[in-house]
């Protein structure tokens, strides 16, 4: 779906507001990094240079490819410096010539501040660092744009028998190096099961997998968006961002499920010792907030619906 030239700056602020509003914790990707790259897309900093505004309509989180434009423009960006950038002067003097032209260039300009002065999510990351050297436990972090337009991350803590284990080496200084093949694992693993992967990165690493957790944002419900045909229609009557988590943990109450949409796996298929948690929480505007309260108390659940307060100053 592209989106109308008057309806881009109210979808983003929209956005915007919902992930502010939710204020996603470390399991999810981070909230700097998402605001960032929302505000890079918005015609109030690159006018259309970012353009044309695509967003996907099963999720209606913004496309994969207008994402990825701003992150190669800020490529671009970081291979000079604001010294380099045209003065006012220079903007003021381009505009009297051609106003297009002075137009583009501000914009430019404007965009490539922001753009060298925040970092924007990653179209695919993959980080670790060692918890601990005695056992050997280290932290694994797998961040991504999905292709259905939500963003995701998935968080393990894993401990291995020994320094060099599967695609993790501990270096004499306790640094941990990464090799390719788990990223690699990780981008053909990451939407299986979460039961599965438990095992599947167990056996990849050559350790024991303590915690695991995959969390995502998205999906963005408003008027436009196709909705799940299990879901309430009127989900889709305001605006409704969804955060959503899913743990696999020995140390987790998993009597706290709290995802109305998801259910919980059967125990037989949880690794031993290990319990499984779900939550989703919802930020939301007007009447939605009630009916997505009403639709997760008639599956059982008293789910966080917490109202967007900033304004959004045009109807999406």
């Amino acid at each position: 779906m592209i989106l109308p030239a008057e309806r881009v700056g109210p979808y983003l602020r929209a956005l915007e507001a919902s992930l502010e509003t939710l204020a996603p914790n470390d399991d999810h990707v981070p909230l700097s990094e998402a605001v960032a790259h929302v505000r890079a897309l918005s015609p109030g900093v690159g006018g259309q240079l970012l353009a044309p505004a695509e967003i996907s309509v099963r999720t209606g989180m913004p496309s994969y490819a207008w994402l990825e434009r701003a992150i190669a423009e800020q490529v671009l960006a970081r291979r000079t410096t604001d010294r380099d950038d045209p003065t006012e002067a220079d903007l003021q003097r381009a505009t009297s010539l051609d106003a297009a032209l002075g137009a583009r260039m501000r914009n430019r300009r404007d965009l490539h501040l922001h753009l060298r002065r925040n970092d924007l999510l990653p179209a695919l990351r993959t980080t670790g660092a060692v918890r601990r050297l005695d056992p050997h436990d280290v932290a694994l972090c797998y961040d991504r744009m999905a292709p259905d337009g939500r963003w995701v991350r998935l968080r393990a803590e894993v401990r291995i028998l020994q320094r060099h284990s599967g695609p993790m080496h501990i270096d004499a200084h306790g640094r941990l190096h990464l090799d390719g093949t788990l990223q690699a694992f990780l981008t053909r693993h990451f939407t299986n099961r979460l039961d599965a992967l438990h095992g599947q990165l167990a056996e990849a690493c050559e350790g024991e997998v303590l915690r695991l957790s995959r969390s995502w944002l998205g999906p963005f419900w408003f008027p436009g968006v196709e909705l799940p045909s299990e879901v309430p229609a009127e989900l889709g009557g305001g605006l409704l961002l969804h955060a959503s988590t899913e743990v696999i943990s020995a140390d987790i109450d998993a009597s706290r499920h709290l995802d109305p949409w998801l259910p919980p796996p059967p125990d037989e298929h949880l690794p031993v010792g290990q319990r499984v948690f779900r939550e989703r929480r919802f930020a939301a505007t007007g009447k939605v907030v009630a009916v997505a309260k009403r639709w997760a108390e008639s599956k059982g659940f008293q789910n966080v619906v917490v109202p967007v307060r900033s304004m959004v100053r045009r109807r999406l």
